[in-house]
């Protein structure tokens, strides 16, 4: 009897593997003022531990003022805060592309100095242009995607990493995975990844950004899933309603992870870095927003785009790959790309336009 109920759970875990994705289908924004509308497709850009570090107060609806929420901040594998505000670059660069699309031109004024979160990172002004809306824009915000699951091993094709490279030729750099530089970043960013794992630091923020139930989820709208971590069907299952965050320091589950960071770094096509003249807020919001549209292009190429920075998290293993690199800037970003064959939906829930702004 209690084999046949273990059986009857894991069917319906099966079936309902797919009912962990929360957010919410941009149909519900129809009717919304333009900036409201602007701020939602802003939130759906990428951030580390998808901790959605941004919060946003509006003026007269022509006026956005966007701060670091230093509360979301991950103190242990970012403590600079190079990761947020590259987080941040990433929401600027969907918030213009979503004003652009709906007739908006953009006046965006970036703030150099660390205030903790009292000044605002970025002030953007919107100016009413004629210039035709184009939903196109806002569906491939909406269909952006970081893919964890291991890509294709055949080489990117020359025209398509050009293409990613000629976004901003001076800090994108293109390294084959079947290259010996691109073997040197497989091998270190495994070991970079095994090194994280076992910090305890790491291992308790790690848990605290992780939503395994279905209820969490729902609740905090942020972190990471399973689905969002490709922990899907029976597995999904299983983890959602049985695993809890602290589950996540268990041997058994590091070791898990390890494998499939492993077959990750084992299976792509290449390797882009990005990189920056200095390490100032300025220069990684830049980085931020360049992450982005290498994220929407790698999309319409069929890439799979994966970030992977615990290569620059550990401070020995970076200074390593900067000194066999050798750019002339700081590596700031670092993401596996492959071609996949069936590119999967967004799964990571994102909080309501009215969780993190103010509107007055």
């Amino acid at each position: 009897m209690k084999a046949k109920l273990i059986i009857y759970l894991i069917v319906l875990g099966m079936f309902s593997s797919c009912n962990t994705y929360y957010r919410k289908n941009a149909a519900f924004i129809n009717g919304k003022s333009d900036i409201y509308q602007i701020l939602y497709y802003a939130s759906l850009a990428g951030s580390s531990h998808n901790s959605q570090p941004w919060k946003v107060e509006t003026l007269d609806n022509d006026t956005i003022k966007i701060y670091a929420d230093t509360f979301r901040k991950l103190q242990a594998v970012d403590p600079t805060g190079r990761e947020l505000y590259i987080s941040l670059g990433a929401f600027i660069e969907n918030l213009d592309i979503a004003a652009k699309s709906l007739g908006y031109k953009t006046v965006i004024s970036i703030n150099d100095q660390d205030m903790n979160g009292i000044l605002p990172v970025a002030t953007v002004c919107l100016l009413k242009n004629h210039f035709p809306k184009n939903k196109s824009d806002l569906k491939e915000l909406e269909l952006r995607n970081t893919i964890r699951i291991p890509f294709d091993t055949c080489p990117i094709k020359q025209n398509d990493w050009r293409n990613l490279v000629a976004t901003d030729s001076s800090a994108i750099h293109f390294i084959p995975a079947k290259s010996d530089h691109g073997g040197f970043i497989a091998k270190k960013e495994l070991e970079a990844y095994t090194i994280q794992s076992y910090q305890k630091s790491a291992q308790d923020e790690l848990a605290s950004w992780i939503r395994f139930s279905d209820k969490n989820i729902k609740e905090k709208q942020d972190g990471l899933t399973p689905a969002g971590m490709g922990i899907k069907g029976v597995g999904g299952f299983i983890v959602r309603n049985f695993y809890s965050p602290e589950d996540s320091k268990k041997e058994s589950f590091i070791e898990a992870g390890i494998k499939k960071t492993k077959n990750q770094v084992e299976n792509c096509g290449g390797w882009i870095l990005i990189t920056q003249k200095a390490n100032s807020i300025k220069e990684w919001i830049n980085a931020g927003r360049l992450y982005e549209r290498l994220n929407l292009k790698c999309r319409k190429m069929e890439l799979g785009f994966h970030p992977m920075n615990q290569i620059i998290e550990i401070t020995a293993i970076k200074k390593e790959t900067s000194t066999l690199l050798r750019f002339s800037g700081e590596i700031t970003f670092i993401v596996r790309i492959g071609y996949v064959n069936d590119y999967p939906a967004p799964v990571s829930p994102r909080r309501s336009v009215e969780n993190f702004t103010v509107f007055k």
